[in-house]
């Protein structure tokens, strides 16, 4: 038994690494934390397939983020898992669809851009993370088409900006990012 964790500077990151770790291995995903900025998510499982995932979780999680650490703990201690202080809530729904990351510092721009986002297009904000550092994440859902146009229309809006930190596009998540990013 192994734990993987990769660390990111805001959010989108752990959430583009957490769905390239379980699409790469045989992983669970645990949940994930935050501190000071940083966001850490966690998954488990043999020390192969943690290892796989995590070389995985931290390529995809370059694409979104500049500040990437991962690492793996095998045979962890058993109170290793309090530090995932948000874990996976298996009876949170499972949305279909594609899945956009929006990522700004503070709200200002992030609700003019998601209100933008829903106007553009058939999507919705599944959920708005907000992190240490006034890093605020929107996770919009929809069809692939749907969810591209709305990101590129919110990208549009804020990339003009300083506030303006990141964006992603994953066209089929895996089900466990609802569970795990969801609304709280």
């Amino acid at each position: 038994m192994a734990i993987g964790m990769v660390e990111v500077e805001g959010v989108a990151g752990i959430i583009a690494a957490a769905d390239a770790a379980c699409k790469s291995a045989q992983v669970e995903l645990l949940g994930w934390d935050s501190i000071g900025g940083f966001t850490t998510v966690f998954f488990s499982g043999s020390v192969s397939d943690v290892g796989a995932a995590l070389r995985s979780g931290e390529e995809a999680a370059r694409q979104v983020a500049k500040k990437v650490v991962g690492a793996a703990l095998n045979q962890p201690e058993p109170a290793i898992r309090q530090y995932v202080t948000l874990p996976v809530n298996k009876d949170a729904p499972i949305i279909p669809g594609a899945l956009g990351l929006l990522e700004t510092q503070g709200y200002g721009l992030q609700l003019l851009a998601d209100d933008r986002m829903v106007k553009a297009a058939q999507v919705e904000v599944a959920s708005v993370l907000t992190v240490h550092n006034r890093v605020v994440c929107s996770l919009i859902v929809g069809e692939v088409g749907a969810v591209k146009e709305a990101l590129n229309v919110g990208r549009e809006l804020a990339s003009g900006s300083a506030k303006f930190l990141t964006s992603a596009f994953i066209p089929r998540p895996v089900p466990q990012l609802f569970q795990a990013f969801g609304r709280r």
